[in-house]
Order: C-alpha cells, then structure tokens, then sequence
C-alpha cells in the first residue's frame, strides 16, 4: 500500500514537468524573451532547438524521478521533482541566452 500512495505524486509531477516546456515556451514570451514576429525564432529552430532539447531535458528527469521510490530521506524529493525544475531551468536559459 505504501508503493500506490507514492505512484500518485510520481504521476502528478512527472505529468507537471511535461507540460513545464510549453508553460516555459509562454513564459518566455510573455517576459519578451522570445516574440512571435522575429524571423530568427521560425518554426524549425524552435523545434530543434527549445522544444526537442527541452523534452529530452524532460524524458532524462523523469528517470531520475524513478529513483524516488527507492530512495530514503529529503533527497528523494529533490529527485521526484527534477521533472519540473530542471526543465523549467534549461527552457528559460536557452530562450533567455542571445
């Protein structure tokens, strides 16, 4: 029983951090780091270099995040949520680097 009432966080997390990309991706440009008109932000470099980056960054997190069944102690929280913050952190230091 201890195991189920740890799988719902999991999936609640993991499920944030997915959805952390695109929350970034609109973070991004409601703080004016990324604008919709600049011809340097077209849709292939999007794609390639925030979106598949980001997911990745996601998909390695999420991973990690497994660990947290089988770690003791406060860690295992800094590795449940990894999903969230690590890919919130890598999306806004690319769309915030020139």
């Amino acid at each position: 029983m201890n195991n189920v009432s740890k799988i719902v966080p999991f999936l609640l997390i993991n499920l944030f951090g997915f959805f952390a990309v695109g929350i970034c991706y609109a973070l991004g440009i409601v703080l004016g780091a990324a604008t919709l008109t600049d011809p340097a932000l077209n849709v292939h470099s999007i794609q390639t270099w925030f979106f598949t980056g980001t997911m990745v960054t996601w998909l390695v997190c999420a991973l990690f995040s497994l660990s947290y069944f089988f770690l003791e102690g406060k860690i295992k929280l800094v590795f449940l949520w990894a999903p969230v913050y690590v890919p919130f952190a890598y999306g806004l230091s690319i769309l915030f680097v020139p």
